[in-house]
C-alpha cells in the first residue's frame, strides 16, 4: 500500500479516532499522542491488514486495544520485577462499585468546563484550600465557592443521570 492510499483510506478517520482516544485519555497531549501511535502502528501493519480494517469499528477497537496495552506497559513499569507481591485482598462487590463510581466522577470532572475542572481538580483532588487556589487563578474565595457549588450540582446531576442508567 503507497502512502497515497493509506492516506485516502485512513485519514478521513482521524477525527473520530482522536475523539475516541480524547474520551479514554481524558487529556487533549495523550489523546493526539495516542492517535499518533495508532497510525504509526497502523501504518507499519499496512501491508498486512484486511479490507476490514478500513471500518470504523475495527479502526476504534485497535485504538482501543492501543490504549490498554499502554496502560498496561505504564503499570508494569512501575512495579519492580523483583518486588515480593502478596496475595490480593478479597474485595467485596461494594468496594469494586465504590471504585467504579470514583472512576466515573473523575471522569465526568474531565467533562466539565476547563475553568471549572481546573477548580475542582484543585479542590477535589488535590485538596488544596480556598486560599491557595485563588492565588493560583487569581479569582475570590467567594467566586470559587459559588464555582464549585454549581460544580457539584452538576456533577450530581449528571452522576445520577449516569447511576439511573446504569440500574436500567
Amino acid at each position: 500500500m503507497t502512502a497515497l492510499e493509506f492516506k485516502q483510506r485512513f485519514l478521513p478517520h482521524h477525527r473520530l479516532l482522536y475523539r475516541v482516544a480524547y474520551r479514554l485519555t481524558v487529556n487533549q497531549q495523550d489523546a493526539e499522542d495516542l492517535v499518533q501511535d495508532f497510525f504509526l502502528k497502523l501504518w507499519q501493519r499496512r501491508d498486512t491488514l484486511s479490507a476490514e480494517a478500513q471500518t470504523e469499528a475495527y479502526l476504534i477497537t485497535m485504538l482501543r486495544n492501543l490504549y490498554r496495552d499502554q496502560q498496561r506497559q505504564k503499570h508494569i513499569a512501575t512495579v519492580p520485577l523483583d518486588a515480593a507481591v502478596d496475595d490480593p485482598p478479597d474485595e467485596s462487590q461494594a468496594s469494586y462499585e465504590t471504585r467504579d463510581e470514583a472512576m466515573q466522577m473523575t471522569e465526568l470532572i474531565g467533562r466539565l468546563p476547563q475553568k471549572q475542572r481546573t477548580i475542582m481538580q484543585m479542590h477535589l483532588e488535590q485538596e488544596s484550600p480556598y486560599d491557595e487556589i485563588s492565588q493560583a487563578t487569581g479569582l475570590s474565595p467567594g467566586n470559587l465557592r459559588v464555582i464549585v457549588s454549581r460544580a457539584k450540582q452538576t456533577l450530581k446531576e449528571q452522576f445520577k443521570q449516569l447511576t439511573h442508567t446504569w440500574k436500567n
